[in-house]
């Protein structure tokens, strides 16, 4: 089974972030949109690395 770069980055990318921020994310006297930038983070990485990607490697 074949995963492509992007799809292997943004597992990577996701798991990473959720381990570093869920302290923060998760603070109760924090801003109601944290949990929404993190996840605007990993789509944009996400996007990214998609981008980049030559319609020849599909």
């Amino acid at each position: 089974m074949y995963i492509s770069r992007s799809i292997l980055l943004l597992l990577m990318f996701s798991y990473l972030l959720f381990l570093t921020s869920v302290d923060w994310v998760s603070q109760p006297q924090g801003a109601w949109y944290r949990p929404f930038i993190v996840g605007l983070l990993v789509i944009l990485i996400a996007a990214l690395c998609h981008r980049e990607q030559n319609s020849d490697d599909l």
